[in-house]
């Protein structure tokens, strides 16, 4: 077993890192999916000077160590939404990050973006016992935004999922999006460079002064700055949460039909603290755990032994007859508020966006950051206010 991250990008090459004194309209610091996404957008509505900056390499933070399962469900769902925010603006709220999960696939189609992308089926498992989140309250509450999810239990589920540790689950066709989030985000990346975005890596933001920003070789002048920097966001609303992933070998295809993975899907189940899988675009079984809230200075990046071992437990009780030899094993850190809603704030010449939770919420965020930079009014205005 490897303890090292499965997902790689052998054709890309890391920008240098700044060596001069710049100047810029906007100044984006952070190379993950919310910052790229952040600078794409603001690329494709104005034609301002827009600097971004990396303190490492372009992914390298915790979107390159995310699992790549783009769904609805996950940290919220629609009951939780409902309970927050009503049922007009939780539905609301819902649909809005439909609509931006297609979006994302949008991006990759147009922009011929190489990241592994498979729309899936998703899958909301629920055990016999009581302990898990009651499904069928959310069923009910699903039936009036999106007609098309439906139940399936026994037999039904069987055909979907060929194991006894589920007996009922929430199924929505082709509603996830599984890609390989370090080639999404880094060969987003390169589009930006051919739009004129300037992006520098391994260069790391110190401090400010003014409209100043300071890194170890260099100067940016900026008009506005913009951080998007997940858990390393000093604010106590964020918190670090701490997963973990086990990637097995590649499964043969008597093994896909027998557990009905030939069909590819995302599935996770009702627990607070839930398991999470899917296939790989090379069909190898990625089973996740999390999280674990921790303090925000620990960013050791090698397995959680404890989650390690929870997920090799997990996997032997869904597929019992299956002998899956685990080859790569991590864990990441990734900012989540209370709520698993963004924590954006505007002051002055700066923004921030962080704990996002996930890497939908990110890209919608970074969406709705560009439209307010440069004053317009946003679609998404009711979804974060």
């Amino acid at each position: 077993m490897k303890y090292e991250v499965f997902w790689k990008n052998p054709g890309y090459k890391s920008r240098p890192e700044l060596k001069e004194n710049i100047e810029c309209d906007y100044l984006i610091v952070g190379g993950g999916v919310a910052g790229v996404s952040l600078a794409y957008f603001l690329s494709k509505k104005t034609n301002k000077k827009i600097v971004l900056i990396e303190k490492n390499t372009i992914a390298s933070g915790a979107t390159g160590k995310a699992a790549g399962t783009l769904v609805l469900w996950g940290e919220q769902n629609v009951e939780d939404l409902v309970r927050r925010y009503g049922r007009k603006k939780g539905f609301f709220i819902w649909k809005t990050i439909e609509e931006s999960l297609k979006n994302i696939g949008n991006i990759a189609k147009k922009e011929k973006i190489d990241c592994d992308a498979e729309p899936q089926d998703i899958i909301y498992a629920g055990f016999k016992h009581k302990s898990t989140y009651d499904l069928y309250k959310e069923y009910n509450l699903l039936k009036e935004v999106d007609k098309s999810s439906k139940m399936l239990e026994g037999d039904e589920l069987k055909k979907e999922i060929n194991t006894s540790l589920f007996n009922h689950g929430l199924f929505s066709k082709d509603k996830g999006l599984s890609v390989n989030p370090l080639k999404f985000t880094q060969n987003l990346s390169k589009v930006l460079d051919k739009r004129g975005v300037k992006i520098y890596e391994n260069t790391s933001f110190i401090s400010k002064t003014n409209n100043v920003a300071h890194t170890h070789q260099g100067d940016i002048a900026y008009k506005k700055i913009i951080f998007a920097i997940d858990t390393d966001n000093p604010s106590e609303e964020v918190k670090n949460l701490k997963s973990t992933l086990i990637v097995s070998r590649p499964l043969t295809k008597k093994e896909l039909d027998l557990t009905g993975l030939f069909k590819k899907k995302i599935i996770w189940d009702a627990r607070e603290h839930y398991n999470y899988f899917k296939l790989t675009k090379d069909n190898r079984l990625m089973v996740g755990f999390g999280g674990l809230i921790v303090h925000k200075k620990q960013r050791k990046t090698d397995p959680h032994f404890p989650h390690l071992s929870q997920i090799k437990d997990f996997t032997k009780k869904l597929f019992p007859y299956l002998n899956l030899e685990i080859e790569y094993a991590w864990s990441g850190h990734f900012g989540v508020t209370d709520h698993y809603h963004p924590l954006i704030e505007f002051k002055g010449d700066s923004a921030s966006i962080s704990g996002c939770s996930t890497q939908v919420n990110c890209v919608m965020a970074a969406d709705y950051v560009s439209d307010k930079l440069i004053g317009k009014k946003s679609k998404l205005e009711r979804v974060f206010n």
